[in-house]
């Protein structure tokens, strides 16, 4: 399988800052990349380290792929990089791990070429490995680069994230998104986009259970507004999804209802799959309920990891979707 050398679409403005700072050689010694999960942080931290050891990069930096660092770089092989992730069943980047990566950064390099350190989840250290890798933020080694990756910034202590040079990313407009995800997946794309609440690389690996999941639980709750379904039709379905699933899902047709009612374009909506049915719908129903919905919808799901009953949890989020329903 051919190698993606090219950065996603929605991440080429931060590519050309970077690039543009290469060149100037304002490079800094600390990249934190930051950006929820399933925009493809990791390819690009991959894909920027190759481009600074690369031989012949392209005029847009871009890495060629062929030169024998390339090649050793795509191999895992490559002598003056080392990478730090989540060791098998730990739940934490541990301290042993980043000192291991400070005495790495500080043996001669191989090569005329950067010194590369990649940690993701970097928001996963704990605080004893956080305070050992400040210490090699502060005094970094000549020609070393350090990037650190998370998805959940907030984790990070302050003194981590004033030594790195932070490049954020957004999660890109549907319209990119949906154009990217059709070159990568086949069908249900607008599902995908959805739950993956629009990011792309985490829409095309869904797992295909959870699709059909979505599909039927969906197709449950508009049933049951159409008054085609009760409530126990949903609360049967097989496999049973999670409140949490169940909460996030019911909401997100509350808030395109609500666009209904409030006239807006196409590209706002969430379920674009949906909005015929849902435009037909919300004319039947109250504003002023669907709103009162969303706020009570709101309000569950600080109580979604609450240790209550599962099923009364479930119970009650469905319980409130059943209220919408338009009056005979």
């Amino acid at each position: 399988m051919a190698v993606d050398l090219s950065p996603y679409p929605w991440q080429q403005a931060q590519w050309q800052r970077l690039q543009m700072q290469r060149r100037a050689g304002k490079l800094p010694h600390a990249l934190l990349l930051t950006g929820q999960q399933g925009l493809g942080l990791n390819h690009f931290a991959h894909l920027f380290m190759q481009s600074l050891i690369c031989q012949v990069p392209d005029s847009h930096g871009q890495p060629c792929g062929s030169c024998a660092p390339c090649r050793q770089f795509q191999q895992g092989v490559y002598p003056d990089l080392m990478q730090l992730s989540l060791q098998k069943d730990k739940a934490h980047i541990l301290v042993d791990q980043v000192r291991a990566l400070s005495e790495f950064l500080s043996l001669t390099h191989s090569r005329d070429a950067y010194k590369l350190a990649l940690i993701s989840p970097a928001d996963r250290m704990n605080i004893n490995a956080a305070n050992s890798l400040l210490k090699t933020l502060e005094e970094p080694p000549g020609d070393t680069l350090l990037i650190l990756v998370a998805s959940t910034v907030s984790l990070l202590p302050a003194t981590i994230k004033s030594r790195c040079q932070r490049i954020q990313f957004n999660r890109p407009e549907a319209q990119v998104a949906r154009a990217w995800l059709q070159t990568q997946v086949q069908d249900q794309i607008e599902e995908r986009l959805l739950l993956a609440a629009g990011a792309p690389c985490l829409a095309a690996t869904l797992d295909a259970g959870l699709l059909e999941q979505y599909t039927a639980s969906v197709a449950c709750l508009l049933k049951v507004l159409r008054g085609e379904a009760t409530l126990l039709e949903c609360r049967s379905l097989k496999p049973q999804p999670t409140s949490e699933q169940v909460l996030n899902w019911a909401q997100s047709l509350v808030r395109d209802l609500i666009r209904v009612h409030g006239g807006y374009p196409h590209a706002d909506f969430e379920n674009h799959f949906h909005i015929s049915e849902l435009r037909h719908l919300a004319v039947l129903l109250d504003s002023k309920q669907l709103h009162q919905v969303n706020e009570r919808f709101t309000y569950l799901r600080g109580m979604v990891d609450h240790p209550l009953n599962a099923d009364l949890q479930r119970d009650e989020i469905l319980a409130t979707w059943y209220s919408i329903r338009p009056h005979a």
